[in-house]
């Protein structure tokens, strides 16, 4: 699925955005300059004022829930269409999102990715609504002015416009916790479905004894948190607590050993030949820090010692990368 910043799309809404702007500008130096000092009062002037901020702005609010509601949704049913097949290319590794998608399509469940994510596009829309009342809010005053509809004095107006604004941001407030906590709850499920890996034991929570003796109240897992599934035919095992983290793919394999080395990844010399070259297309990055791979007639267990959210992902990549090698 394409990002929201890729596409033909996108580089029109830039020109729109910068070559609308620049159009607003010159557009008020010449009205301004071609009205009459007497004249500024009359609301036909104002109205060819603010009539082009409108339309610029209604473009952009346009734009938004075009992309919202069909560019993320038409790339998702043309995923689903057409899923990958084999270990995601080393392209998948440009951020964690493209490689969370390009896992979840290759090895995955393309189906739950889809759900999911729609699932999660759901807050989004209800909060960028809410902020279209807003945007529209500021503009009705003037819009019904200008055709009569409200007559009240200028202070009552004002007065009546600044209410609505307090209520809207009063409602901002309230809403985006909770939409957040909303799109965050089954964050779990939506984020390890997609990838055929489910939670199979939660870790237990303790206090850290430094915090408590400093007067603080923190808790540390007591254990570690447990994903299991199946990719590609393979039974998968992924451990982590704290900065550490197991990941386990059942496979037969020779016996050799990989280490990252200045953020490089070095196999042993018991490495098989395309194993070794495998590795040479994988570039230097801060994301192999921390990591030994040992492989086996068991399988091939990659384990990390290194900050980060969810580096596992990438070892699990790295991990099903080497079992699509020739050994």
């Amino acid at each position: 699925m394409k990002r929201l910043h890729e596409g033909l799309d996108y580089v029109l809404y830039q020109i729109y955005i910068w070559g609308g702007l620049a159009s607003l500008v010159a557009y008020f130096i010449v009205t301004v300059l071609r009205a009459e000092t007497s004249t500024w009062q009359d609301r036909q002037v104002f109205a060819r004022l603010l009539a082009p901020v409108m339309i610029y702005i209604a473009g952009i609010l346009v734009y938004w829930w075009w992309v919202f509601l069909f560019k993320g949704n038409r790339d998702l049913a043309k995923l689903g269409k057409t899923p990958e097949e084999g270990v995601p290319a080393i392209k998948a590794l440009a951020s964690w999102n493209t490689l969370h998608q390009a896992m979840a399509v290759s090895g995955g469940n393309v189906r739950e990715f889809i759900r999911s994510a729609r699932r999660a596009n759901r807050p989004i829309l209800v909060w960028y609504g809410i902020m279209n009342l807003g945007v529209v809010w500021v503009f009705a005053p003037f819009v019904l002015g200008y055709l009569r509809v409200l007559n009240e004095e200028a202070g009552e107006l004002l007065g009546f416009w600044l209410g609505g604004m307090f209520v809207w941001v009063a409602l901002l407030l309230v809403a985006t916790p909770i939409l957040a906590g909303w799109g965050s709850r089954g964050g779990e499920r939506a984020f390890l479905a997609p990838l055929g890996l489910a939670v199979t034991r939660t870790p237990a929570v303790q206090p850290d004894l430094i915090a408590v003796i400093s007067g603080g109240q923190k808790l540390i897992p007591a254990g570690p948190a447990v994903f299991e599934g199946e990719r590609h035919g393979r039974p998968v095992h992924i451990e982590t607590i704290g900065k550490h983290s197991l990941t386990v793919v059942q496979a037969r394999l020779p016996e050799f050993k990989v280490q990252s080395n200045a953020d490089k990844l070095i196999p042993d010399e018991e490495a098989p030949e395309g194993v070794a070259k495998a590795l040479k297309s994988l570039r230097k990055a801060k994301r192999w820090r921390g990591i030994v791979v040992y492989a086996g007639p068991a399988g091939i267990v990659v384990q990390r010692q290194s900050k980060g959210t969810n580096m596992w992902l990438y070892d699990l990549w790295l991990a099903e990368y080497l079992l699509g090698v020739p050994c």
